[in-house]
This record gives structure tokens, C-alpha cells and sequence, in this order.
């Protein structure tokens, strides 16, 4: 069974695998959970658009709350656009793919019953578009916000 930071690193050490040395890979998004009494599950998470997007983190939270105490800890990792802002976002504000200082990223999220917990590692490409390094995000990521953070909380 691995921990909370055990499932980070599988995810880190996937996303490195994946990517390292290529230009045209691409993280398959997707959801791994542990449970103390049955096999993990992982779940492909291939969305197309918002919607599917907010349907899956529904039903993925339903799922959770379902199965509660057996779930030990749940993992997601995606690509994505970060975007530092000077105050907090609101709806007026840019989203960060649309920003000129938005950067390409692994973003990996987990959880477990006492909380959640993000890493980010910024996605380094050479002049021709290969990968060549994923170097974690040193900003501070108390204020983290995000639909696939801490999805064990009740809502």
C-alpha cells in the first residue's frame, strides 16, 4: 500500500516516462484509488469538455463518499495551464491558458482522509518541442484551488 506522498511519486515518475525526451506525448489524465479491502482502481479520464469534466468529478466524488472508510487514498494527475495572478482570480480575470504568462505543467492532486495535496512540475521543452525536464513548482500552494483537490472533504 503506498502513501500519500508514495502515490505523487508514482505519478511524477510516471509523467517523466511519458514525456521526457518526446515531443508529441501527452499525459492520459487519469485516477487511481486505494482501498484497504479490494484491488486499486484506476480510471482513464479522457474528457472531452467541461461538462464531461464536472460530470466525472461529481460521480468520482459520489464514489468516494460511497465506498468512505475503505478508500485509503485517490491520486489524479492531468496536464494543465498555471497562471500566477497578483490577487485572488475572480470571474473577470483570464484563465490561465489565455494568459501571456501561463506555463505548461503535471499538475498531480491527492488525497486521504485528512486532507489533500498538490504538486506541480513545470513541462521544459527544448527549441524543437521535446520534453526535456520536469522541474517542480517551488510557489506556495496553500491557496491551491481546484476541482480534482481534496475530493474525499465533505462538499
Amino acid at each position: 500500500m503506498k502513501s500519500l506522498e508514495g502515490m505523487i511519486d508514482q505519478m511524477h515518475a510516471h509523467a517523466r516516462h511519458v514525456l521526457i525526451g518526446k515531443n508529441d506525448e501527452q499525459i492520459l489524465p487519469f485516477f487511481h484509488v486505494q482501498f484497504k479491502d479490494r484491488p486499486d482502481a484506476i480510471m482513464a479520464t479522457p474528457w472531452r469538455d467541461e461538462r464531461e469534466k464536472s460530470a466525472f468529478i461529481r460521480a468520482i466524488r459520489k464514489s468516494l463518499k460511497h465506498f468512505g472508510s475503505s478508500v485509503v487514498n485517490y491520486a489524479t494527475i492531468s496536464e494543465a495551464w498555471i497562471a500566477e495572478y497578483d490577487h485572488r482570480p475572480g470571474e473577470a480575470d483570464l484563465m490561465p491558458v489565455d494568459r501571456e504568462s501561463k506555463k505548461e505543467c503535471v499538475v498531480v492532486s491527492a488525497g486521504d482522509h485528512k486532507g489533500g495535496k498538490v504538486k506541480i512540475w513545470e513541462i521544459i521543452r527544448d527549441d524543437k518541442g521535446r520534453v526535456t525536464d520536469l522541474v517542480e513548482e517551488k510557489a506556495k500552494l496553500d491557496d491551491f484551488e481546484g476541482r480534482m483537490f481534496n475530493l474525499l472533504e465533505d462538499e
